[in-house]
């Protein structure tokens, strides 16, 4: 699959996962907590493959792949970091949603960005062969980052 549809579609992923939060009851601390466990694998699965993979392909590209990829690098430790400090707090802490929302509009904005600026810049510079190589590597590293978080 090519590099910028699949990571749309984690980006889709991720949006569901917090689409399904939001609609979860307040009270349903169980199921509030699970979801908020596959919010942060993804997002981790995700950043992780990018970083390794998809962003080094841009930034070897020219001086432009550096700028953007350098700030998506900055977006995936803010959104870090807020997973960090929701990691920490109880689902009933008085911070807790605002911090939650933080979180949301951080990756909102980082998706919009990636999706625009980053893969506009990826279409323009790399073949079609490239894409679906990257796709393929992505992919692969995703898999294994599944298994290393699942043991």
């Amino acid at each position: 699959m090519n590099a910028l549809n699949l990571l749309k579609k984690d980006h889709a992923s991720v949006k569901t996962l917090f689409s399904r939060f939001d609609r979860t009851g307040k009270t349903d601390l169980e199921k509030r907590n699970d979801l908020l466990a596959q919010i942060r694998r993804e997002v981790q699965i995700h950043s992780r493959a990018e970083e390794e993979i998809f962003y080094p392909a841009l930034k070897a590209l020219n001086g432009e792949g550096r700028k953007l990829v350098s700030q998506a690098l900055n977006d995936h430790k803010e959104i870090e970091d807020l997973l960090t400090q929701i990691s920490r707090l109880k689902l009933t802490a008085k911070n807790f949603d605002d911090r939650f929302e933080s979180l949301i509009e951080s990756v909102d904005h980082h998706i919009e960005e990636e999706e625009g600026e980053i893969f506009r810049f990826a279409e323009e510079n790399c073949s079609d062969q490239q894409l679906e190589d990257l796709g393929r590597q992505i992919q692969e590293r995703k898999q294994i980052l599944d298994r290393q978080l699942a043991a």
